[in-house]
């Protein structure tokens, strides 16, 4: 019983010994991918709104959705209904923010 209780002391005690510099950084936000076809475009409010297709990395379906973007200047010069190809990290539910978005050619 005393063995126990000191291994739990000192797995306790180095647990909290470590700085936050040394625990290690959490995982990168992953980024999906998709292709679609933009709708609209709100540089105003910073989003756009996009039908894509499946996005099997995300567990999407296609769907038309509303999109933040990272900098909201970044489709000022995109126009409703260009092809585009999108690169996205989802920040909770169905909410996701445009990292990258450029017409296809």
């Amino acid at each position: 019983m005393q063995r126990l209780s000191l291994a739990v002391l000192v797995s306790l005690s180095l647990l909290y010994a470590c700085t936050p510099a040394e625990q290690p950084a959490a995982p990168a936000q992953a980024e999906h991918m998709a292709t679609g076809t933009l709708n609209s475009v709100d540089v105003a409010a910073g989003t756009v709104n996009v039908s894509h297709g499946a996005v099997p990395s995300a567990g999407w379906p296609q769907m038309t959705m509303d999109f933040k973007l990272a900098d909201p200047g970044m489709a000022a010069e995109l126009k409703a209904g260009e092809r585009v190809d999108i690169h996205f990290r989802i920040d909770n539910g169905m909410n996701a923010t445009i990292t990258e978005i450029a017409p296809i050619k």
